[in-house]
């Protein structure tokens, strides 16, 4: 009766969807370029291998606008606007950061204009056609110079880290954006270099790579902008996971249905939709995720944090750590304090946090009859919360780039960054306060709604995963004991997981360029460079590769050689299933990146903002991204360059005391509301890939670990936006201080009155 019902309301739920209304094609156009716009990296000027030159600009241009078409639409001027937004980027940067060495010709720099709406080539532009207006941008001539400066008939002459910075820049817009292209890199010195051009239509659109003087390369495919359609693929797979308690086989048809849509799209019919939309699902999105090193490493350090963790467990090593921490942790509520501490500690990196805490926190917790719910959801909560706060994280430099080129629209300099988002900080209402409600669910040992259910379950019956529930990683690896005989050391555990750490750590600052010469680790801003720079997957699998390999040199001095592959063995032989959901959770984000989910719910749910509820509308539309999509930073690399001037417009027309405005303080509020609802809808979907690993980390049902931590992460939700961003919107110059007090007692409340207390249990003396 129950999954009548839940199929019943997923019927309801996708037929809602052709309810919505239609997006405006051109708007999502420009969407789709102001992002290229944004995660274009531009080189260290510093580096001795960029090469830059810049060619004086005619001194008329012939105006190639077609007449009768001025002034533009609103959504003309978007699509302009990004392309003197792109044209003042990479023209400041030149200036301000390249030397400039003029030639005999040139005793003086030369105005640097890379891109124009007005020159004759057409470099911008944007005409009426039969089909509709039409938004173009060109970059000509990115060279391949092997040495040396060099001027000619081009604009911009690059080499090096310079023409690779923006080939990656490109390379990343080609796999994000409709449709997959290829990026065409491997030009020689002398072909006369690169030009990308960017055409977008009402119907089509058209991203090229071109070999200048040579034949064209690239791609070009029929085009429909994003539609309610759009929401379909993660709908469904939300809603079939939640509804049939089976993840991997609603991802798949999450999948299927985004892959017949993108078919369908592409003006195949029903039947060749159907079997190309399948066949893609293997040879395309399957292949692209499977094939991408960033992923195998992903899961090369998924798998060898896990061996490690079942040899420690076997050479005893984890039961002399638990030993340790028993004094301070010995009971259920202790346990979990000291999990949760762990999270905090761990502050570096979100996927590190999960693994390490969950992996080894989670024996401890089974000892203490904690529910794999509870300690998922802790894990879970102080992961990305934790190193989305942090300014020594992966994540900053991340965060601040994709917003700090639109701070000259708010009268701010691109170089000011890292003082906004530290302004943020105090308006990060749903990280803080997620944390705040970890800390008063443990404390006083109270749950509801359905973590109460599993924390009532494990505390009187002893079981820590629901009857009928499919733990991540099986009973074989959980249930693990020492091996007989074997001495409990913690050395053969601590040794291990702090080289993991200390590897993780100085990788990532050996990539960043941490070690460089002109390294600028003496501030903030030169240090979360270097973070962000090195952050990725490998330092995560070189850490974890050595970890691994100590657990097994202790293991021989420890007398287990014919332990150590089949404790890791136990460990990983059931984990496939969690391998397959989290290629599947990479796939479907794939299949929304290339469907536009994104840009379709920006554009239809953009017109909903009000200049008192900007940041909760923001809140709510990054959150419904984030959730849709399964990815926090695809969310703020959308939405945030769209954020700081239209805050800041808004907020102007706001007047305070003495002449001020209010446009930066709702700027500020307004950046911290999309980093928020980013966080926030990651947290709560099911394919992010942040949840799958928590739910592997710790071994619990992974549609169990979303169930029970759904309720908390909405009420913290509602908490945000109540004592947070609603009143500091509404009243200006509103303390963020009183709404910390507020929404800490507003939790505090909320626990105590819909809590109840988990009994407390016996400790399992059997528990690995």
């Amino acid at each position: 009766m129950v999954r009548a019902f839940s199929l019943l309301i997923v019927a309801l739920l996708v037929g809602g969807v052709y309810l919505l209304p239609e997006a405006d094609p051109l708007r999502i156009g420009a969407d789709m370029l102001q992002e290229v716009v944004s995660e274009a990296t531009l080189p260290n000027p510093a580096d001795p291998e960029t090469r830059v030159a810049v060619a004086p600009q005619p001194e008329e241009a012939e105006d190639t606008r077609e007449q009768g078409v001025w002034p533009p639409t609103e959504s003309e001027s978007a699509v302009i606007g990004i392309g003197e937004q792109l044209d003042r980027r990479l023209a400041d940067w030149l200036r301000e950061r390249v030397p400039f060495t003029p030639t005999a010709e040139q005793q003086a720099p030369q105005p640097i204009t890379l891109f124009d709406a007005w020159k004759a080539t057409d470099a911008y532009s944007v005409v009426e056609t039969e089909a509709g207006p039409v938004g173009r941008l060109e970059l000509h001539g990115v060279h391949a110079l092997v040495e040396g400066y060099e001027v000619g008939e081009d604009a911009l002459l690059l080499s090096g880290r310079a023409r690779d910075a923006i080939l990656r820049g490109l390379r990343i817009a080609g796999q994000k954006h409709t449709p997959i292209v290829e990026v065409l890199d491997n030009i020689e010195p002398g072909t006369g270099g690169l030009n990308v051009i960017v055409t977008i239509t009402p119907d089509r659109l058209r991203l090229g790579w071109h070999m200048a003087n040579e034949v064209p390369v690239g791609h070009e495919f029929p085009w429909s902008p994003p539609d309610r359609r759009s929401l379909l693929p993660p709908l469904v797979a939300i809603a079939l996971a939640l509804a049939l308690r089976k993840p991997a086989v609603s991802l798949v048809v999450g999948v299927v249905t985004g892959a017949y849509l993108l078919r369908r799209g592409q003006g195949g019919g029903v039947l060749e939709s159907i079997g190309g939309g399948t066949l893609d699902v293997g040879t395309k999105f399957f292949m692209d995720q499977f094939g991408d090193l960033e992923r195998a490493e992903i899961i090369g350090f998924v798998i060898c944090m896990l061996a490690m963790v079942g040899i420690l467990v076997r050479n005893g090593g984890l039961r002399g750590v638990m030993n340790a921490i028993s004094r301070f942790a010995n009971t259920a509520r202790s346990t979990q304090v000291v999990t949760y501490l762990m999270g905090l500690l761990v502050f570096f990196d979100d996927y590190a946090n999960t693994i390490l805490v969950g992996g080894t926190m989670r024996p401890l917790a089974d000892r203490f009859k904690v529910s794999r719910e509870k300690i998922a959801y802790i894990v879970d909560s102080t992961a990305a919360p934790v190193a989305g706060l942090s300014i020594f994280s992966t994540w900053i430099a991340f965060e601040v780039s994709t917003f700090s080129a639109q701070l000259p629209l708010a009268g701010l300099s691109a170089q000011d960054g890292y003082a906004v988002f530290l302004d943020t900080l105090p308006y990060r209402f749903y990280c803080i306060f997620a944390l705040v409600m970890v800390a008063v669910l443990v404390l006083t040992r109270r749950d509801f709604g359905p973590m109460w259910t599993a924390e009532n379950r494990a505390a009187t019956t002893g079981q820590l995963v629901r009857e009928g529930g499919q733990p991540m990683v099986g009973a074989r690896a959980t249930n693990m004991q020492p091996a007989p005989g074997v001495t409990l050391r913690a050395y053969r555990a601590v040794v291990p997981l702090t080289a993991f750490v200390g590897v993780t750590l100085s990788e990532i600052l050996r990539v960043g360029g941490a070690f460089a010469a002109d390294a600028q680790l003496g501030s903030i801003q030169g240090m979360t460079q270097v973070l962000y720079d090195g952050s990725g997957a490998w330092p995560l699998f070189a850490g974890s590769f050595v970890g691994l390999f100590l657990a097994v040199v202790f293991s021989l001095e420890a007398g287990l050689r014919g332990e150590i592959a089949k404790a890791a063995w136990n460990t990983l032989r059931s984990m496939g299933i969690a391998i397959v959901i989290l290629y599947l959770a990479w796939m479907i984000g794939a299949v929304c990146s290339e469907i536009g989910t994104a840009y379709y719910l920006t554009d239809t749910l953009g017109d909903l903002q009000y200049p008192l509820l900007l940041p909760v509308t923001l809140f709510l539309l990054s959150g419904a991204v984030s959730f849709s999509t399964g990815s926090s930073w695809g969310t703020m690399s959308i939405l945030l360059p769209l954020v700081v001037g239209l805050s800041y417009q808004l907020g102007s027309q706001m007047p305070l005391a003495e002449g001020t405005h209010f446009g930066h303080g709702l700027m500020i509020l307004s950046i911290g509301a999309v980093l928020e609802g980013s966080i926030f809808g990651d947290h709560c979907s099911p394919i992010s890939d942040t949840t799958v690993l928590s739910s592997v980390a710790v071994a619990s049902d992974h549609v169990d670990h979303v169930r029970t931590q759904a309720p908390y992460a909405l009420l913290v939700m509602l908490v945000a936006i109540v004592a947070g961003y609603f009143p500091c919107a509404a009243f200006a110059g509103w303390n963020p201080l009183y709404s910390l007090v507020l929404g800490t007692a507003l939790l505090y409340a909320c626990v105590r009155l819909l809590g109840k207390r988990v009994p407390d249990a016996e400790p399992d003396p059997d528990a690995a």
